[in-house]
């Protein structure tokens, strides 16, 4: 339990951040729907945010090189946290999708800054498990977090006051670990095609969590709006937001552990054809069952939709080799925000035009083609040739951009 110890306090102060994120996904829909926007207008202002994710993904690396991780997580945190203010205290769509999108500017910020000091922080031998450890608490801060709002409007500025406190609590905790930070790295950013040439299963396993995953998130609420579970509303759309998340609590940290001994791709096609089979359940058969029954299909979804990015994660980090790692933990999570963008808007013309059994038959469609080019890849390429753990320890990494990419490295998978 050591390895955990070391970075247990930089854990806690992501999940706090998660919690906060995962508050406004949920929140967010609602307040849309309570707005009288259409599924479309909804969608469009989930597109909003993952655009600004993007944005703060991509200039990540040069803005820790310029102000280091922990300065540049406290401005974000701060910049995030009036944001969710501002929605409180002036509730229209224009001025909800204004304060999205730099709301999903700091939230990339505060992803790429922490994340990749995660990423850093985790060694090779184990790091399927640590990073399966890290989602597997974030997803306890994901099932728990939409219940703050339990009761409350999705316009009552109580409730998006939680988000600022969330996020302060994130910085506080995050300032006391005692882990060392690490070096600034290089201002350069790794261009979306050399990240692919590197590691394309990732890129494509973790673009298509992206799309599925925020996309059917974004329309759940609408979704659910006529369940009675929770008195509908807000406490409908917490419940199945939370039904999906305790399905990931379960299987991410397992599914981390065993892609540390088994090929990382055919784990993450596993966790897919799982997850499509659910999703496919509930685009045939969701209006005929009871909702008990579709909160557990919700669960049997999330198990499988919320695990594998984690696990696509950690194969792009396999491939990094530590002195490039911050790079490409910005550069993946630009790829997921690209995702983001293209998935709420095709999840709401989806619902829009074939009913709410589109949206998970989207879902189940996008997560069979993810399994199906896994297997391809898998049988392609071998997989990431073992490196040395120390090289990998926090105390030895080496600022992101320094290292040259070695033409005797194995070739992508």
């Amino acid at each position: 339990m050591s390895g955990y110890r070391n970075v247990i306090t930089l854990i806690l102060a992501i999940c706090l951040m998660q919690a906060a994120a995962s508050f406004m996904g949920v929140i967010t829909p609602v307040g849309l729907t309570e707005l009288k926007a259409s599924e479309t207008l909804t969608g469009l202002v989930g597109a909003l945010y993952s655009a600004g994710f993007m944005a703060g993904a991509w200039a990540g690396p040069a803005l820790l090189g310029r102000y280091g991780t922990i300065r540049l997580y406290a401005a974000a945190a701060a910049i995030t946290a009036v944001c969710a203010l501002v929605m409180g205290m002036v509730p229209g769509i224009t001025a909800w999708g204004a304060a999205r999108v730099m709301q999903g500017i700091g939230f990339g910020l505060l992803f790429a800054s922490a994340e990749s000091w995660l990423g850093q922080a985790a060694p090779k031998e184990r790091r399927g498990d640590m990073m399966g450890f890290y989602y597997f608490l974030s997803r306890i801060a994901g099932l728990l977090a939409p219940f703050l709002a339990f009761g409350l409007s999705a316009l009552d500025p109580r409730g998006l006051s939680w988000v600022s406190i969330l996020l302060c609590l994130s910085l506080v905790t995050l300032c006391l670990t005692r882990l060392s930070e690490p070096a600034p790295p290089a201002r350069e950013v790794m261009r979306a095609l050399d990240l692919f040439r590197l590691a394309p299963s990732a890129v494509i396993g973790c673009f298509l969590a992206g799309l599925i995953n925020t996309g059917t998130l974004a329309l759940l609420p609408a979704w659910t709006s006529t369940f009675a579970i929770g008195g509908g509303g807000t406490g409908a759309a917490a419940w199945a937001a939370a039904a999906a998340a305790a399905g990931a609590l379960l299987v991410q940290w397992p599914a981390g552990r065993i892609s540390d001994r088994v090929e990382r791709r055919l784990v993450v096609a596993g966790l897919s054809l799982f997850s499509g089979a659910a999703a496919l359940a509930l685009a045939v058969g969701a209006t005929g069952f009871s909702e008990p029954v579709v909160l557990a299909l919700l669960c049997l979804w999330g198990a499988g939709a919320f695990s594998f990015y984690g696990v696509s994660l950690a194969h792009a980090i396999d491939r990094a080799g530590p002195g490039r790692i911050p790079q490409v933990m910005s550069g993946i999570l630009f790829v997921w925000a690209a995702g983001s963008v293209v998935g709420p808007i095709l999840s709401g013309v989806a619902m829009s035009l074939g009913g709410p059994q589109a949206l998970f038959g989207l879902a189940a469609f996008g997560l069979f083609l993810l399994a199906a080019i896994m297997l391809v890849r898998s049988r392609v390429r071998p997989p990431p040739a073992t490196v040395a753990p120390e090289a990998f320890l926090p105390v030895e990494a080496t600022s992101a951009g320094v290292a040259v990419p070695d033409p005797r490295a194995p070739d992508p998978a």
